[in-house]
């Protein structure tokens, strides 16, 4: 079945919101075997929707539209949809029961305005909403479904899941099952040059994405059910797995940081990180993981110079201008020590936004796993240089756990 996402509200034209609904969607309706082939977004304005209900009923079999379902004169969304089915506004009793209910219980005055909220297009059904007031609506003839749902998201993906998943899926009789594995320290050529006939195959498929500093391969199939299609992927996963070996670190929702815990709670290892240009972002990723305190000792942020030779005790002539590759090797030499850590952990580097060489930082590990420092030139804003170099920091962290293991 041929999908399409319809995203209604002026704000998201402005980008005064960000539009998770739309990513959501399109992930779940392709679960339920519906592949979303266009994405529109289109204010508050009559006009503009008309005409985009109109383009996606000559190209989609499943409309889905998010917002305008309010009480308020710009929440035109059910209204523009039956002028453009050529069908009346007819109220749904127990719809406008529910909403007296429901304002009653709260106390709260219902008016004129509210009603509006329990009117549907002649020959649709309204769908209850467990956590709001407006009802979504579902019209369906032949192979074209409509689907009205609100914009909170909150709302949309309860009533989502509860009254629309299920019927589109029965109805496609076709499913999708992905699954990620997580990739760093490959670059997407190098992927790609070992997995290319991997990359080519059409059911399952093999797809790269560049997040930050690393590689999500979303591998996916279709099948008439999910064991099916899990039967499809294993194999072509643990294939992925295979050549790409340690580069692999995670699957699904798994971070780097988890991957690293878990790899050093595994083996009885602690670590402790001394932080300069990161400013800490390093120990505030490991322990974001529950348990944490199994494996973390603790953390230095040495942001000053001077402060890297009082707290750390570095040779004051390796300090220099704050950068190097010996320094960072001695700041993670010295946290190690300081904090009765089997593992050290450092980074320095400048983050700009102005200043000479901003990107270039060191990333360096000292103890159990051996003693390594890396030269990197990370790019973007001052916030993302920071968070590049952190990831490159864990980075090398779970290379070093993978080689010794």
């Amino acid at each position: 079945m041929r999908g399409e996402i319809l995203s209604v509200g002026t704000e998201l034209l402005l980008g005064q919101i960000t539009n998770t609904n739309a990513r959501y969607l399109a992930e779940r309706l392709a679960a339920a075997g519906v592949f979303v082939y266009h994405q529109v977004t289109v204010g508050d304005n009559r006009e503009r929707l008309r005409a985009a209900y109109q383009l996606a009923l000559s190209r989609a079999d499943v409309i889905v539209a998010t917002g305008g379902l309010g009480p308020t004169y710009d929440d035109l969304t059910k209204e523009v949809l039956a002028e453009v089915l050529g069908q009346p506004l007819v109220q749904d009793d127990l719809a406008l029961k529910t909403l007296e209910d429901l304002f009653g219980a709260k106390g709260l005055a219902f008016g004129d305005v509210q009603r509006k909220q329990a009117m549907r297009p002649a020959g649709a059904e309204l769908l209850p909403n467990p956590r709001g007031t407006a009802p979504g609506v579902l019209w369906q003839a032949g192979e074209h479904w409509v689907v009205l749902l609100p914009g909170p998201p909150h709302e949309m993906r309860a009533m989502f899941e509860a009254s629309v998943f299920p019927r589109l899926r029965a109805a496609s009789g076709e499913h999708l099952v992905s699954t990620s594995l997580r990739v760093v320290g490959i670059g997407e050529g190098a992927l790609q040059e070992r997995l290319e006939d991997l990359m080519a195959l059409e059911n399952p498929t093999v797809a790269p994405y560049a997040k930050l500093a690393e590689v999500e391969l979303r591998v996916s199939a279709r099948a008439e059910s999910d064991a099916a299609a899990e039967a499809l992927i294993g194999p072509v996963a643990l294939e992925v797995r295979r050549r790409l070996g340690y580069h692999v670190y995670g699957e699904g929702a798994t971070q780097l940081h988890d991957a690293c815990g878990e790899a050093l709670h595994a083996r009885g290892l602690t670590v402790a990180t001394a932080e300069s240009v990161t400013g800490g972002l390093v120990a505030e990723r490991l322990t974001r993981t529950p348990g944490a305190s199994a494996y973390v000792r603790g953390a230095c942020v040495v942001y000053a110079l001077q402060e890297k030779e009082r707290q750390l005790d570095v040779d004051p002539r390796k300090v220099g201008d704050g950068v190097s590759g010996e320094l960072a090797l001695d700041m993670a030499r010295s946290v190690r020590a300081r904090l009765a850590a089997d593992v050290g952990i450092a980074t320095c580097g400048f983050a700009g936004p102005e200043g000479r060489e901003v990107g270039l930082a060191y990333v360096a590990i000292a103890g159990a796993l051996g003693e390594k420092s890396r030269e990197l030139h990370a790019h973007g804003d001052r916030q993302e240089i920071r968070e590049r170099i952190a990831q490159a920091a864990l980075t090398l962290l779970w290379e070093r756990l993978r080689r010794k293991e």
